[in-house]
Order: structure tokens, then C-alpha cells, then sequence
């Protein structure tokens, strides 16, 4: 088994595309930024929550403030190199333009209490069946009973399948403070504790990561292909197959997920298992609408429970 990694594939835009949205109003409140590495989608606004809501902006205005964080932290970096070339008057100069944009970012959303700055987006794959993964794992617990911890640390290394969406955010409660006391620093000749005071707020940065395990996706991805099959009357015999295909596919990275421990044990068998019924009532000819309803609670709680806890 080879574990592969690759920066925003097509499949992880299409994972980012169908979980992201739900696991990021759970785990961030903060409006998303835009970037050249993020194929996140944006949920679209409607016109109550775009004009009375001040930690949801329309997306124009939502743009502007992430904008003017992204030049604050850009500003407070500059200030650095500044100090670094003894330059101290471009150094209070940049820390004048970096308070200005968090100042304004603030008056327009005075309820914001964290500022996103950078979208990252990577994603690792498993190459191996569920079998592969279940012999890997017999393999970490035998080196954990023996004490090799760096073999079992391997060893598990490579037992991922996610897209990982990195959002950087500015926390505006204790940014726009330490710009202005590394400001006063700088007045006083104090230019290395002024350093020190930016260099602090800088690792104060919050990085939250959102999980999207791939197995789960492909597997929910299966059966929204499968939903008009399932529901169609008198199917033939290669879309019946094809049918079963969809269907066998869902279960096998079902199957996958549990092994690799997305979401809770009894989540995943519960998931499984509902395929498995759903095979039944399909049987030979038989049809019907909304088998697949129940499966949307069901992929959102394995969602939630697959995010690594901070």
C-alpha cells in the first residue's frame, strides 16, 4: 500500500465542494476567504442574513475585510524586516497602515473575533483495499505491545485519507493590541521588544484544520449516482447492474472509512449496514423514493465526529 500526496486534486475540489461548507459553520465561525490554492465553496446568502447579520457579511463586503486582515499581517511582517534593517521609521510606518486595516475591519464587524487570512488545501490518499488497512493496523498494535513505538509511528503515518482544509485566522481580540504596543516600543527605542512583541502576536495565529475524509465522500458520492437507478421503474438489466456497482462502491469505502477509523466504529457499521438494506429493498426490479433520505443525518454525524479534536 502507497499513501499519496497531492495538493488539491480534482477529487479533493469535489470533496471540498460536497463536505466543506457543514464542517466549516462547525468548526469556524468566521467567514471563508478566498485563495488560489481553496476550492471551497461559499454557501450562498440570503438577503436577511447579507444585510442584518455583522459576522456574516455579503460576499463583496466579506472579501474587502479579509483583504484588509491579510494586509495587516502583510504590514506587520514588513515591520519586522524593518526593524531587522534598522529602518525604524518604515517600521512604525507599517505598523500605522497594519492597525489601520484591523481598525477597519473591526468597524464594520465589531462582533468578528477572528480574522481569516490563508486558505491551504492538501490532500493524502490511501491506495489499498480495507483488508490492506486492517493488516497495517494488526501490524502498528503488535509493534505497540513490543514497545517499538517509532515502527507503530510508521507504520500509521500513512493510514489517511483526507483533504485537509488549513484557515488561518487573525484573532482580533489580542492582534490589534500588540500592534499598538510594539508601536509604543518603537517610540520609546525599544526596537528588539517591539520585535519580540510582534513576532509573539504573529505565532498567536489560529489554524483551523477541517477534516474531509475521502472514503466517506466517495462512498456518499456512489449513492447520489445510484438515487435515480434506485428510484426508476422498470430498470434494465445493465442499469440494474450498474445499480449494484454504485452500490457495491459505497460499501467498499464505507468499508474503507471504518478501517481507517473515520467517524465512530458503531457510526460506520450503521452507515454499512444501510447500504446493505438498501441492496435489499432494491432487489431484482424494486424501486423506490427517498431510500437515500436517511443516509444525510447519517454522513453528516460521521462528518462530525471525523474532526480531530483541537
Amino acid at each position: 500500500m502507497r499513501n499519496n500526496l497531492i495538493i488539491s486534486t480534482a477529487l479533493g475540489a469535489l470533496a471540498i465542494s460536497t463536505w466543506s461548507s457543514a464542517a466549516v459553520a462547525q468548526t469556524s465561525p468566521a467567514p471563508q476567504p478566498k485563495s488560489a490554492q481553496s476550492s471551497t465553496a461559499t454557501a450562498p446568502q440570503t438577503g436577511n442574513q447579507s444585510q442584518s447579520n455583522p459576522t456574516n457579511p455579503p460576499e463583496a463586503q466579506r472579501d474587502k475585510l479579509v483583504d484588509e486582515a491579510v494586509a495587516a499581517l502583510r504590514e506587520t511582517q514588513n515591520a519586522l524586516k524593518a526593524i531587522d534593517q534598522n529602518k525604524m521609521d518604515e517600521a512604525n510606518a507599517a505598523l500605522e497602515r497594519a492597525t489601520g486595516k484591523l481598525e477597519i475591519v473591526l468597524a464594520r464587524t465589531p462582533t468578528l473575533a477572528l480574522a481569516p487570512v490563508d486558505v491551504s488545501v492538501v490532500t493524502h490518499d490511501v491506495i489499498g483495499t480495507p483488508a490492506d488497512v486492517e493488516k497495517i493496523r494488526g501490524q502498528v498494535g503488535a509493534a505497540i505491545a513490543q514497545g517499538r513505538l517509532q515502527l507503530a509511528r510508521k507504520l500509521i503515518s500513512d493510514l489517511g485519507s483526507e483533504t485537509v482544509v488549513s484557515v488561518s485566522k487573525l484573532p482580533l481580540g489580542t492582534y490589534p493590541a500588540a500592534l499598538k504596543q510594539a508601536a509604543a516600543l518603537l517610540h520609546q527605542g525599544k526596537s528588539q521588544e517591539a520585535k519580540a512583541v510582534l513576532e509573539t502576536a504573529l505565532s498567536t495565529i489560529v489554524v483551523d484544520n477541517i477534516i474531509i475524509p475521502l472514503p466517506l465522500v466517495r462512498a456518499q458520492l456512489a449513492l447520489e449516482d445510484a438515487r435515480s437507478l434506485l428510484e426508476k421503474k422498470k430498470r434494465s438489466d445493465a442499469e440494474s447492474a450498474r445499480m449494484r456497482e454504485l452500490l457495491a462502491t459505497a460499501r467498499t469505502q464505507l468499508q474503507l472509512g471504518k478501517a481507517l477509523g473515520y467517524a465512530t466504529d458503531s457510526e460506520m457499521t450503521d452507515l454499512i449496514a444501510s447500504v446493505d438494506e438498501l441492496e435489499r429493498k432494491t432487489a431484482g426490479s424494486q424501486s423506490a423514493k427517498g431510500l437515500l433520505d436517511p443516509f444525510g443525518p447519517k454522513f453528516d454525524e460521521a462528518r462530525r465526529s471525523s474532526q480531530r479534536p483541537r
